[in-house]
C-alpha cells in the first residue's frame, strides 16, 4: 500500500511538473509572438514618422509658404512696425 501511495505521489508530481512546463512554454511562445508584433509595429511607426517628417519639411518650406500666400492674395509688408511689450502693459 505504501508503494502505491509513493507511486501515486510521484505520478502526480510529474504531472504537475509537466503542466508547469507546458504553461511556461506557452507563456514564452506568446511573449515571443507579442515581441514580434511590437517590433513590426515599431518599424511601421518609424516608417510613418519618416514620411511625416518629409511632409512637414515640404509644408514648412519657405517657397511653398510664399506660393500659398500669393495664391491667397497676401503680399509682403512695405514697412514692419514693432510695438514694444511695455506699450501693451501701459494700456492695462
Amino acid at each position: 500500500m505504501r508503494s502505491f501511495v509513493s507511486v501515486s505521489v510521484a505520478i502526480g508530481a510529474a504531472f504537475a511538473l509537466v503542466l508547469l512546463y507546458l504553461s511556461l512554454a506557452t507563456a514564452v511562445s506568446a511573449a515571443g509572438y507579442e515581441a514580434q508584433r511590437l517590433a513590426a509595429e515599431r518599424a511601421e511607426l518609424r516608417r510613418q514618422n519618416a514620411l511625416l517628417e518629409i511632409e512637414s519639411a515640404r509644408l514648412a518650406s519657405p517657397a511653398r509658404i510664399e506660393t500659398a500666400a500669393a495664391a491667397l492674395g497676401l503680399r509682403r509688408a512695405a514697412k514692419v512696425t514693432v510695438v514694444p511689450a511695455e506699450a501693451f502693459a501701459a494700456v492695462r
